[in-house]
């Protein structure tokens, strides 16, 4: 085993480590557990300064924190790079600008992936004829009306059971985007 591919091992164990602990902190903030657990505790400091910058550059979307996204792509995004270069240092190659378009691309296909699951939800809870007062629904409600907002005159206002048009057109909307997205990145990245 050379240094190159050791180095790269470690880069990739460390990358995925990262990616763990910032998965455990999102499950953890979605579950009824004490913040003041020895555990939480302990996961918050090792993971809140990794996410803090990323709070600062991408805002909470319709109350949905997306930055542990952007952390874990970032993450990534840097062990890809690394292990680029050591490979480059052992006859390998480095693409940095493809490597950065594919970061954007993944961003932005990952984002909406989340606001399109969140969309999808409602438009499931909506076919079920769910309680419309259960916190649940609540939740998911108010945190898809700004993203169910461009569609609102597609439906009625009030809820009611049956299907949600406004969430359908944009759970329609999203699923073009993303295979805009794909196509625009794509031939991007084979022009580099």
């Amino acid at each position: 085993m050379t240094f190159a591919s050791t180095a790269i091992n470690i880069v990739n164990f460390v990358a995925g480590a990262i990616y763990v602990l910032i998965l455990a902190r999102i499950f953890i903030s979605w579950l009824p557990i004490s913040p003041w657990n020895p555990l939480v505790r302990l996961l918050r400091t090792v993971v809140d300064p990794i996410l803090r910058p990323f709070r600062r550059i991408l805002p909470s979307i319709g109350g949905l924190d997306l930055s542990p996204l952007l952390a874990i792509l970032v993450v990534f995004f840097i062990a890809r790079v690394v292990t680029q270069a050591l490979s480059l240092a052992y006859g390998g190659s480095v693409n940095i600008a493809g490597d950065i378009i594919g970061l954007i691309g993944q961003l932005l296909q990952n984002i909406i992936i989340v606001l399109g699951i969140l969309v999808l939800i409602r438009l499931l809870i909506s076919l079920f004829g769910a309680d419309p007062w259960h916190p649940l629904v609540v939740g998911v409600r108010s945190m898809t009306n700004p993203l169910v907002r461009p569609f609102a005159g597609l439906g009625r206002r009030e809820f009611h059971r049956g299907l949600d048009i406004p969430a359908l057109a944009t759970l329609i909307a999203y699923v073009v985007l993303y295979v805009v997205i794909e196509v625009v990145f794509r031939r991007l990245l084979a022009g580099i």
